[in-house]
């Protein structure tokens, strides 16, 4: 076939063994507020060693595994990585100011994107995942929504979506993908369906680039998919090979999709190798974890499932969400490189 869905991931890996996640957490907002005051944190010792450094080796472990668009390691907790912001540079209830609204790992990839571009003289494509204004509506303020002021999460997301694209020679944001994995689950009262659809239309308006909503369940795909912005809906797959919408509501509405071909959800996989047989005591091993990656003619076959199903309208595909629990980097390297081996194998027989 011409055409081929494109690999990217999710966001999620997992902290370098050497760098606790209190740590990563404090250089964090100190590389935040630096980065506000137009400090280079390149030369401060501890966001070098707890921020930049793992920011760094997770973004090349995805490039080395074969991601083609590597979304930012999120090491950081997908709620106060924006509320926090939010509530501490508020221009009105919970819209940032324009200028606060600062992505720091994308600093820290655009640095390291020059380097490679040394070596490769091929610029890297970059994902910017950001929680979206339902989930952040939700956590904040509960089920009860009211459009102004879910709005205004709305206008939050776009302004660190808009600060946080870079378009040059050595970085190219092709994706953003805005993250609603309770979308689907849970009720949301107070809101009509147009409301939610303007709701998420307004996070990526006006931004040149592609647009994904990342979705665990698709109860609620009939919302993105009368969005006018959002171009692509994405699923959890591997993990549930009935979270899947016919391919003629995707042609309807002209949009695209992302499927989940590897399976991720950890804990769930522990809880199915014990049952059948294996032990704590081996699987808390390297060995034992890398044992518990879908094997690679799983992923095939998982993939070509999903290519039979959405044809042309699978745009893109990866792991499932969920990578950070797949510790330390080098299992979710491999999980990652295992799935670019599958992925490769049937782009050359499909």
């Amino acid at each position: 076939m011409s055409y081929f869905p494109r690999y990217d991931d999710v966001g999620g890996f997992p902290l370098p063994w050497n760098v606790n996640k209190d740590s990563f957490n404090d250089s964090y907002w100190t590389a935040y507020h630096a980065l506000l005051k137009k400090t280079d944190i390149f030369e401060h010792r501890g966001i070098l060693s707890n921020f930049v450094k793992p920011i760094e080796q997770g973004f090349l472990f995805k490039l080395r595994a074969g991601v083609e668009v590597v979304n930012y390691p999120q090491h950081m907790d997908i709620y106060s990585q924006f509320l926090k912001p939010m509530e501490e540079y508020s221009e009105g209830p919970d819209l940032i100011e324009k200028s606060k609204a600062l992505i720091p790992e994308v600093k820290v990839i655009e640095n390291l994107a020059k380097k490679e571009f040394e070596k490769t003289q091929k610029p890297i494509e970059l994902k910017l995942c950001i929680t979206g204004p339902i989930d952040l509506y939700v956590k904040k303020h509960g089920y009860s929504l009211y459009k102004d002021m879910a709005l205004n999460f709305s206008r939050s997301i776009k302004r660190f979506l808009q600060n946080s694209i870079i378009n040059n020679k050595y970085l190219r944001t092709t994706v953003v993908s805005i993250d609603e994995p309770s979308f689907g689950f849970v009720d949301i009262m107070g809101v009509s369906d147009e409301d939610l659809i303007d709701i998420f239309d307004k996070s990526v308006e006006g931004l040149d680039v592609i647009s994904q909503i990342h979705l665990h369940s698709l109860n609620r795909a009939d919302i993105p998919l009368q969005s006018d912005n959002i171009d692509c809906l994405t699923c959890e797959y591997a993990s549930d090979k009935s979270n899947k919408i016919p391919k003629k509501d995707l042609d309807s509405y002209d949009k695209s999709i992302r499927v989940g071909i590897t399976r991720t959800r950890i804990d769930n996989i522990i809880g199915e190798a014990i049952e059948n047989g294996r032990t704590w005591e081996d699987l808390k091993t390297i060995e034992g974890t890398l044992s518990l990656i879908d094997d690679k003619e799983t992923i095939k076959k998982t993939l070509v499932e999903a290519l039979d199903h959405y044809g042309d309208r699978l745009m893109f595909t990866g792991p499932d969400c969920g990578v950070k629990g797949w510790s330390p980097p080098e299992v979710a390297y491999e999980l990652l490189k295992r799935t670019h081996s599958a992925i490769q194998e049937v782009k050359k027989t499909y």
